[in-house]
């Protein structure tokens, strides 16, 4: 039986202030920062985020196979 997206390990990340504006939106590999291109990324899936007083929900994105293994 698969776990609910909820109850997966989440993945450790960078801090989101140290990323760029492409890695924080998934343009880029959210590890090394290089260009994702359509077809070649693993989504991390989704994870809390504290903005502006309130927990939102961000879905970052890496290299696909690599960074995200």
């Amino acid at each position: 039986m698969t776990a609910a997206p909820e109850e997966q390990t989440l993945v450790e990340l960078p801090p989101v202030e140290s990323l760029t504006e492409r890695q924080q939106r998934g343009a880029d590999c959210v590890f090394c920062a290089h260009e994702l291109p359509t077809g070649h990324v693993t989504d991390l899936g989704p994870h809390p985020l504290v903005a502006h007083g309130v927990t939102v929900r961000w879905f970052p994105r890496a290299c696909k196979p690599g960074c995200a293994s």
